[in-house]
């Protein structure tokens, strides 16, 4: 239970304690998602409602999750907090747990806010596990992927410009806020093999306004996701540099 114990301390320092001083950086964290939400729904008059629900939802995941490669890389190199952990009986899959959960916690209300939304579009019940788990899928799968690319980032601005540019990668281009049906079919293996697409045809699967693709599958969403999730774990504790030469 050490390690379990380590993460809840590291994101009570990193993240309870930031909000109890800022308890408004839960606003600003919130502007990303649902400034899209609104405007999606302003431009379709409601029509791409259910696009822009599971689509903002995405992105707050992986806005959330990304984050944490920032953290990480402001932390290494500017308050050389990293330093204290190494010298400590930290694992680096402890500490990327827990400046995990603090971003978490600067997300949570908006995620509770499309989470629900979610829900109440899909008007059923049964269908919380499968967003419980969309959501858990998503939010590890960055957050490791965020705190791999930050370990090999030498300087703040690299780190800034990297992460802008997956997030862009994986919750713009790709559809998460619009059909898979528009990607022409010699895209469609590509838009397949990035997880922000499964994590949205899910929600839209539970959203239920639209049909499902004939090629694509829950057990297949469940596995990019989950090989998404195994991967960039296996990399953050093997090939990211936690100590520097």
């Amino acid at each position: 239970m050490l390690p379990v114990r380590q993460a809840f301390l590291i994101a009570y320092m990193t993240g309870i304690l930031w909000l109890r001083r800022n308890p408004i950086s839960l606003v600003f964290t919130a502007i990303s998602p649902f400034s899209l939400l609104f405007v999606l729904y302003v431009a379709t008059d409601g029509a791409a409602v259910h696009f822009a629900v599971a689509g903002s939802l995405v992105m707050a995941l992986v806005g959330y999750g990304l984050a944490l490669g920032q953290d990480i890389s402001f932390y290494k190199t500017e308050y050389k907090i990293q330093d204290v952990f190494v010298a400590s009986p930290v694992s680096p899959l402890t500490y990327m747990m827990g400046l995990a959960l603090s971003e978490l916690l600067f997300g949570l209300p908006a995620l509770i806010v499309l989470a629900g939304l979610v829900v109440s579009f899909g008007g059923s019940l049964l269908s919380i596990p499968l967003l419980i788990a969309t959501i858990l899928l998503i939010w590890g799968s960055m957050s490791s992927m965020g705190f791999f690319l930050s370990s090999h980032m030498l300087h703040m601005r690299n780190a800034t410009q990297i992460i802008s540019f997956v997030n862009v990668v994986l919750a713009v281009l790709p559809p998460v806020f619009y059909s898979i049906d528009i990607v022409p079919d010699a895209l469609r293996p590509l838009a397949y093999a990035l997880p922000t697409t499964h994590a949205s045809l899910m929600l839209q699967y539970i959203i239920g306004e639209t049909p499902i693709p004939a090629d694509w599958s829950l057990g297949f969403g469940f596995a990019v996701q989950a090989a998404y999730l195994i991967g960039f774990v296996i990399l953050a504790r093997t090939r990211a540099i936690w100590r520097e030469s």
